[in-house]
Protein backbone atom coordinates (compact mmCIF):
# COMPACT_ATOMS: atom_id res chain seq x y z
CA UNK A 1 0.00 0.00 0.00
CA UNK A 2 2.98 2.30 0.48
CA UNK A 3 4.15 1.85 -3.10
CA UNK A 4 1.22 3.18 -5.06
CA UNK A 5 2.88 6.58 -5.53
CA UNK A 6 6.11 7.14 -7.39
CA UNK A 7 8.62 9.63 -5.97
CA UNK A 8 7.53 12.14 -8.61
CA UNK A 9 3.87 11.68 -7.64
CA UNK A 10 4.69 12.16 -3.97
CA UNK A 11 6.54 15.34 -4.79
CA UNK A 12 3.72 16.59 -6.99
CA UNK A 13 1.21 16.03 -4.20
CA UNK A 14 3.39 17.83 -1.71
CA UNK A 15 3.82 20.67 -4.14
CA UNK A 16 0.07 20.90 -4.51
CA UNK A 17 -0.29 20.94 -0.74
CA UNK A 18 2.20 23.71 -0.17
CA UNK A 19 1.87 25.77 -3.32
CA UNK A 20 -1.55 24.63 -4.40
CA UNK A 21 -0.49 23.75 -7.93
CA UNK A 22 -1.83 20.74 -9.80
CA UNK A 23 1.01 20.44 -12.29
CA UNK A 24 3.92 21.32 -10.02
CA UNK A 25 7.22 19.55 -10.37
CA UNK A 26 8.93 18.07 -7.32
CA UNK A 27 11.81 19.98 -5.80
CA UNK A 28 14.88 17.88 -5.30
CA UNK A 29 15.58 14.29 -6.22
CA UNK A 30 14.78 12.88 -2.81
CA UNK A 31 12.19 15.09 -1.13
CA UNK A 32 10.35 17.19 -3.66
CA UNK A 33 10.56 20.10 -1.26
CA UNK A 34 8.49 23.19 -1.86
CA UNK A 35 8.83 26.67 -0.72
CA UNK A 36 5.73 27.76 0.96
CA UNK A 37 6.74 31.22 1.82
CA UNK A 38 4.49 34.01 2.42
CA UNK A 39 4.62 37.60 1.80
CA UNK A 40 2.20 40.25 2.70
CA UNK A 41 1.66 43.58 1.05
CA UNK A 42 0.30 46.60 -0.60
CA UNK A 43 0.73 49.61 1.58
CA UNK A 44 -1.90 52.26 1.23
CA UNK A 45 -1.19 55.58 2.97
CA UNK A 46 -4.12 57.78 3.89
CA UNK A 47 -3.62 61.55 3.90
CA UNK A 48 -5.83 63.51 6.21
CA UNK A 49 -6.56 67.08 5.28
CA UNK A 50 -7.72 69.74 7.73
CA UNK A 51 -9.66 72.94 7.14
CA UNK A 52 -9.25 75.57 9.89
CA UNK A 53 -11.88 78.22 10.28
CA UNK A 54 -10.80 81.41 12.05
CA UNK A 55 -13.24 83.03 14.46
CA UNK A 56 -14.02 86.65 13.65
CA UNK A 57 -14.77 89.67 15.79
CA UNK A 58 -18.13 91.33 15.42
CA UNK A 59 -18.78 93.52 12.40
CA UNK A 60 -21.21 96.41 12.38
CA UNK A 61 -24.68 95.08 12.85
CA UNK A 62 -26.91 94.79 9.87
CA UNK A 63 -29.66 97.41 9.76
CA UNK A 64 -33.16 96.22 10.35
CA UNK A 65 -34.80 99.06 8.42
CA UNK A 66 -35.00 99.36 4.68
CA UNK A 67 -32.64 102.36 4.67
CA UNK A 68 -30.07 103.82 7.07
CA UNK A 69 -31.36 106.36 9.59
CA UNK A 70 -30.05 109.93 9.28
CA UNK A 71 -29.96 110.21 13.02
CA UNK A 72 -26.66 109.49 14.76
CA UNK A 73 -26.70 106.18 16.54
CA UNK A 74 -24.80 104.99 19.54
CA UNK A 75 -21.57 103.10 18.98
CA UNK A 76 -22.42 99.39 18.91
CA UNK A 77 -20.98 97.25 21.61
CA UNK A 78 -18.44 94.81 20.19
CA UNK A 79 -19.62 91.23 20.44
CA UNK A 80 -18.00 87.97 19.47
CA UNK A 81 -19.49 86.07 16.59
CA UNK A 82 -20.46 82.47 17.39
CA UNK A 83 -17.28 80.44 17.55
CA UNK A 84 -17.08 77.66 15.00
CA UNK A 85 -15.18 74.54 15.95
CA UNK A 86 -12.36 73.89 13.49
CA UNK A 87 -13.24 70.89 11.38
CA UNK A 88 -11.25 68.60 9.19
CA UNK A 89 -12.12 66.30 6.37
CA UNK A 90 -12.78 62.69 7.39
CA UNK A 91 -9.52 60.91 8.07
CA UNK A 92 -9.06 57.79 5.99
CA UNK A 93 -8.02 54.70 7.88
CA UNK A 94 -4.95 53.05 6.36
CA UNK A 95 -6.17 49.94 4.63
CA UNK A 96 -4.66 46.81 3.17
CA UNK A 97 -5.70 45.19 -0.10
CA UNK A 98 -8.16 42.31 -0.08
CA UNK A 99 -5.16 39.97 -0.30
CA UNK A 100 -1.45 40.50 0.29
CA UNK A 101 0.46 42.26 -2.50
CA UNK A 102 -2.85 42.71 -4.26
CA UNK A 103 -2.68 39.04 -5.22
CA UNK A 104 0.20 39.76 -7.59
CA UNK A 105 3.07 37.30 -7.21
CA UNK A 106 5.33 39.39 -9.44
CA UNK A 107 5.09 42.09 -6.78
CA UNK A 108 6.34 39.63 -4.18
CA UNK A 109 9.44 38.68 -6.17
CA UNK A 110 10.25 39.11 -9.83
CA UNK A 111 11.79 36.21 -11.70
CA UNK A 112 15.28 37.70 -11.54
CA UNK A 113 15.16 38.07 -7.76
CA UNK A 114 13.77 34.55 -7.32
CA UNK A 115 16.46 33.13 -9.60
CA UNK A 116 19.18 34.87 -7.60
CA UNK A 117 17.84 33.33 -4.40
CA UNK A 118 17.50 29.81 -5.81
CA UNK A 119 20.76 29.87 -7.78
CA UNK A 120 19.07 28.78 -11.00
CA UNK A 121 16.85 30.31 -13.65
CA UNK A 122 13.32 30.03 -12.27
CA UNK A 123 10.04 31.45 -13.46
CA UNK A 124 6.74 32.16 -11.75
CA UNK A 125 4.68 28.99 -12.18
CA UNK A 126 0.88 29.16 -12.24
CA UNK A 127 -0.98 26.17 -10.92
CA UNK A 128 -4.36 24.88 -9.83
CA UNK A 129 -4.73 25.62 -6.13
CA UNK A 130 -7.43 23.70 -4.32
CA UNK A 131 -6.62 25.63 -1.17
CA UNK A 132 -4.76 28.89 -1.03
CA UNK A 133 -3.81 31.51 1.52
CA UNK A 134 -5.82 34.15 -0.34
CA UNK A 135 -8.97 33.10 1.53
CA UNK A 136 -7.31 34.41 4.72
CA UNK A 137 -5.94 37.58 3.14
CA UNK A 138 -2.57 36.16 2.13
CA UNK A 139 -0.79 35.13 -1.05
CA UNK A 140 1.12 32.01 -2.11
CA UNK A 141 3.53 31.99 -5.05
CA UNK A 142 5.80 29.41 -6.61
CA UNK A 143 8.83 29.70 -8.86
CA UNK A 144 10.14 26.65 -10.75
CA UNK A 145 13.36 26.01 -12.60
CA UNK A 146 13.00 26.36 -16.35
CA UNK A 147 15.29 23.45 -17.19
CA UNK A 148 13.23 20.21 -17.30
CA UNK A 149 15.95 18.28 -15.49
CA UNK A 150 16.18 20.84 -12.68
CA UNK A 151 13.59 20.27 -9.96
CA UNK A 152 14.51 23.26 -7.82
CA UNK A 153 11.70 25.57 -6.82
CA UNK A 154 10.78 28.25 -4.34
CA UNK A 155 7.43 28.79 -2.64
CA UNK A 156 6.63 31.99 -0.79
CA UNK A 157 3.53 32.57 1.33
CA UNK A 158 2.51 35.77 3.08
CA UNK A 159 -0.26 35.82 5.67
CA UNK A 160 -1.56 38.17 8.36
CA UNK A 161 0.10 37.38 11.68
CA UNK A 162 -3.33 37.33 13.31
CA UNK A 163 -4.32 34.08 11.55
CA UNK A 164 -1.25 32.14 12.74
CA UNK A 165 -2.14 29.78 15.64
CA UNK A 166 0.07 29.44 18.70
CA UNK A 167 1.43 26.03 17.74
CA UNK A 168 2.79 27.51 14.51
CA UNK A 169 4.04 30.72 16.13
CA UNK A 170 6.27 28.54 18.30
CA UNK A 171 8.11 27.43 15.13
CA UNK A 172 8.85 30.95 13.87
CA UNK A 173 12.55 31.64 13.27
CA UNK A 174 13.39 27.95 13.54
CA UNK A 175 15.85 27.00 10.79
CA UNK A 176 14.83 23.60 9.33
CA UNK A 177 17.20 20.66 8.94
CA UNK A 178 15.82 19.96 5.44
CA UNK A 179 16.42 16.25 5.68
CA UNK A 180 14.31 13.11 5.80
CA UNK A 181 11.57 14.19 3.42
CA UNK A 182 9.88 16.64 5.77
CA UNK A 183 9.09 20.25 4.92
CA UNK A 184 12.02 22.60 4.51
CA UNK A 185 10.18 25.76 5.48
CA UNK A 186 11.34 28.79 7.40
CA UNK A 187 9.14 31.60 8.71
CA UNK A 188 9.52 34.98 10.34
CA UNK A 189 7.23 37.68 11.65
CA UNK A 190 7.45 41.24 10.33
CA UNK A 191 5.08 43.42 12.31
CA UNK A 192 1.56 42.28 11.43
CA UNK A 193 2.86 40.03 8.63
CA UNK A 194 4.04 36.43 8.59
CA UNK A 195 6.33 35.32 5.77
CA UNK A 196 7.18 31.69 4.98
CA UNK A 197 9.55 30.22 2.42
CA UNK A 198 10.00 26.55 1.47
CA UNK A 199 12.97 25.29 -0.53
CA UNK A 200 15.44 22.42 -0.74
CA UNK A 201 18.06 24.49 1.04
CA UNK A 202 17.39 26.13 4.40
CA UNK A 203 19.77 28.97 3.54
CA UNK A 204 17.66 29.79 0.47
CA UNK A 205 14.50 29.79 2.58
CA UNK A 206 16.03 32.10 5.19
CA UNK A 207 17.28 34.58 2.58
CA UNK A 208 13.95 34.56 0.75
CA UNK A 209 12.00 35.35 3.91
CA UNK A 210 14.36 38.20 4.79
CA UNK A 211 14.09 39.73 1.31
CA UNK A 212 10.32 39.53 1.05
CA UNK A 213 9.65 40.56 4.63
CA UNK A 214 11.79 43.69 4.34
CA UNK A 215 9.71 45.11 1.51
CA UNK A 216 7.44 48.02 2.46
CA UNK A 217 4.48 46.31 0.81
CA UNK A 218 4.79 43.45 3.28
CA UNK A 219 3.63 45.74 6.08
CA UNK A 220 0.05 46.04 4.81
CA UNK A 221 -1.71 42.74 5.37
CA UNK A 222 -5.19 42.35 6.72
CA UNK A 223 -7.02 39.25 7.87
CA UNK A 224 -9.79 38.18 5.55
CA UNK A 225 -12.69 36.20 7.02
CA UNK A 226 -14.02 33.18 5.20
CA UNK A 227 -17.18 33.78 3.21
CA UNK A 228 -20.40 33.20 5.12
CA UNK A 229 -21.36 30.38 2.75
CA UNK A 230 -17.94 28.68 2.82
CA UNK A 231 -17.82 25.06 3.93
CA UNK A 232 -17.09 24.58 7.61
CA UNK A 233 -14.21 22.13 7.59
CA UNK A 234 -13.31 20.10 10.66
CA UNK A 235 -12.28 16.44 10.51
CA UNK A 236 -12.09 15.41 6.83
CA UNK A 237 -12.64 11.67 7.24
CA UNK A 238 -15.36 12.21 9.82
CA UNK A 239 -17.23 14.63 7.56
CA UNK A 240 -17.09 12.73 4.28
CA UNK A 241 -16.12 9.14 5.11
CA UNK A 242 -19.67 7.78 5.06
CA UNK A 243 -20.41 9.56 1.77
CA UNK A 244 -17.36 8.01 0.08
CA UNK A 245 -17.97 4.51 1.43
CA UNK A 246 -21.68 4.49 0.60
CA UNK A 247 -21.11 5.76 -2.93
CA UNK A 248 -18.52 3.07 -3.63
CA UNK A 249 -20.52 0.39 -1.80
CA UNK A 250 -17.63 -0.39 0.54
CA UNK A 251 -17.21 -0.58 4.28
CA UNK A 252 -13.52 -1.51 4.25
CA UNK A 253 -11.93 1.86 3.45
CA UNK A 254 -9.13 3.22 5.58
CA UNK A 255 -6.47 5.90 5.07
CA UNK A 256 -4.14 5.48 2.14
CA UNK A 257 -0.79 4.10 3.26
CA UNK A 258 1.52 6.93 2.24
CA UNK A 259 3.64 9.64 3.77
CA UNK A 260 2.65 12.07 1.02
CA UNK A 261 0.26 14.04 3.17
CA UNK A 262 -0.17 17.79 3.66
CA UNK A 263 2.44 19.16 6.00
CA UNK A 264 4.36 22.29 6.83
CA UNK A 265 3.66 25.58 8.56
CA UNK A 266 1.38 27.01 5.87
CA UNK A 267 -0.74 23.86 5.78
CA UNK A 268 -1.04 23.90 9.58
CA UNK A 269 -2.35 27.47 9.47
CA UNK A 270 -4.90 26.78 6.71
CA UNK A 271 -6.15 23.65 8.45
CA UNK A 272 -6.35 25.30 11.86
CA UNK A 273 -8.40 28.16 10.40
CA UNK A 274 -10.82 25.76 8.70
CA UNK A 275 -9.76 26.82 5.21
CA UNK A 276 -8.38 23.47 4.05
CA UNK A 277 -8.92 19.75 4.53
CA UNK A 278 -7.36 16.61 3.09
CA UNK A 279 -7.96 12.90 3.57
CA UNK A 280 -7.46 9.67 1.67
CA UNK A 281 -9.28 6.37 1.23
CA UNK A 282 -8.10 2.89 0.23
CA UNK A 283 -9.18 -0.70 0.92
CA UNK A 284 -7.78 -2.12 4.13
CA UNK A 285 -7.60 -5.60 2.56
CA UNK A 286 -5.04 -6.65 -0.03
CA UNK A 287 -7.05 -9.11 -2.11
CA UNK A 288 -7.63 -6.82 -5.13
CA UNK A 289 -5.34 -6.57 -8.10
CA UNK A 290 -6.37 -2.95 -8.83
CA UNK A 291 -7.69 -1.47 -5.60
CA UNK A 292 -9.18 2.04 -5.74
CA UNK A 293 -7.23 4.88 -4.15
CA UNK A 294 -8.78 8.27 -3.46
CA UNK A 295 -7.17 11.52 -2.33
CA UNK A 296 -9.61 14.25 -1.36
CA UNK A 297 -8.63 17.93 -1.21
CA UNK A 298 -11.10 20.57 -0.03
CA UNK A 299 -10.67 24.36 -0.07
CA UNK A 300 -13.32 26.33 1.83
CA UNK A 301 -14.50 29.49 0.10
CA UNK A 302 -12.17 29.00 -2.87
CA UNK A 303 -12.95 29.53 -6.56
CA UNK A 304 -11.16 27.78 -9.44
CA UNK A 305 -9.45 29.48 -12.36
CA UNK A 306 -11.42 27.91 -15.21
CA UNK A 307 -9.03 29.16 -17.87
CA UNK A 308 -6.01 27.63 -16.15
CA UNK A 309 -7.80 24.31 -15.61
CA UNK A 310 -8.73 24.03 -19.26
CA UNK A 311 -5.25 25.12 -20.33
CA UNK A 312 -3.90 22.15 -18.39
CA UNK A 313 -6.30 19.72 -20.04
CA UNK A 314 -9.41 19.94 -17.90
CA UNK A 315 -12.56 18.78 -19.69
CA UNK A 316 -15.90 20.21 -18.47
CA UNK A 317 -18.15 17.58 -16.87
CA UNK A 318 -21.33 17.50 -14.82
CA UNK A 319 -21.24 16.90 -11.06
CA UNK A 320 -24.48 17.08 -9.10
CA UNK A 321 -24.35 19.96 -6.62
CA UNK A 322 -21.44 21.71 -8.37
CA UNK A 323 -21.63 24.96 -10.27
CA UNK A 324 -18.84 23.89 -12.60
CA UNK A 325 -16.63 20.81 -12.79
CA UNK A 326 -13.82 19.35 -14.86
CA UNK A 327 -12.09 16.00 -15.39
CA UNK A 328 -8.29 15.96 -15.62
CA UNK A 329 -7.04 12.54 -16.70
CA UNK A 330 -3.77 11.11 -15.38
CA UNK A 331 -1.09 10.82 -18.04
CA UNK A 332 -0.58 7.13 -17.24
CA UNK A 333 -4.24 6.28 -17.79
CA UNK A 334 -4.81 4.95 -14.25
CA UNK A 335 -7.37 7.54 -13.28
CA UNK A 336 -7.61 11.27 -12.89
CA UNK A 337 -9.06 14.11 -10.89
CA UNK A 338 -12.52 15.59 -10.70
CA UNK A 339 -12.29 19.28 -9.93
CA UNK A 340 -15.60 20.78 -8.77
CA UNK A 341 -16.59 24.30 -7.72
CA UNK A 342 -19.60 24.48 -5.41
CA UNK A 343 -21.11 27.27 -3.34
CA UNK A 344 -18.98 26.26 -0.35
CA UNK A 345 -15.63 26.11 -2.12
CA UNK A 346 -13.45 23.87 -4.28
CA UNK A 347 -13.27 20.08 -4.16
CA UNK A 348 -10.75 17.80 -5.86
CA UNK A 349 -11.28 14.05 -5.94
CA UNK A 350 -8.13 12.42 -7.26
CA UNK A 351 -8.58 8.72 -8.02
CA UNK A 352 -6.48 5.77 -9.11
CA UNK A 353 -8.07 2.61 -10.53
CA UNK A 354 -11.45 4.28 -10.57
CA UNK A 355 -13.47 5.54 -13.54
CA UNK A 356 -14.37 9.13 -14.27
CA UNK A 357 -18.04 8.34 -13.72
CA UNK A 358 -17.42 6.88 -10.29
CA UNK A 359 -15.16 9.79 -9.37
CA UNK A 360 -17.94 12.23 -10.31
CA UNK A 361 -20.41 10.27 -8.18
CA UNK A 362 -18.04 10.47 -5.22
CA UNK A 363 -17.59 14.22 -5.75
CA UNK A 364 -21.37 14.74 -5.77
CA UNK A 365 -21.77 12.74 -2.56
CA UNK A 366 -19.03 14.75 -0.84
CA UNK A 367 -20.59 18.07 -1.86
CA UNK A 368 -23.92 16.90 -0.44
CA UNK A 369 -22.25 15.80 2.80
CA UNK A 370 -20.48 19.15 3.23
CA UNK A 371 -23.77 20.99 2.72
Amino acid sequence: MNDELTPAERAALRARIVGGAHDIKPVGAHRGAWIAGSVATALVVAIAGGVAVTSTLSAPPVATTPSPSATATAEPTPTLAPTRTPTSSPTSTPTAPAVAFGGDCSAVLNDAAASALVGADVRLAPGLPVWDSDVLGGISCQWRAEAPEDWRALNITVLPWSVVPEQVRARVDGVPACEGGGPCDYSQRFGNTWVVADADDSAVAVRAVAEVGSRPAASAVRERPLRADAWRLEDCREQIGDAVGTTLGRDDLGPLGTDSVPQGQVWDVLEARGAAAWCSFAPTSYDESLPPFLRISIGAGEVSDAGEIERLGGVPVTVTGARTAWWLAHADGTGGSVRADASGGVLEVDVTNLSEERAREVAAAIIAALG
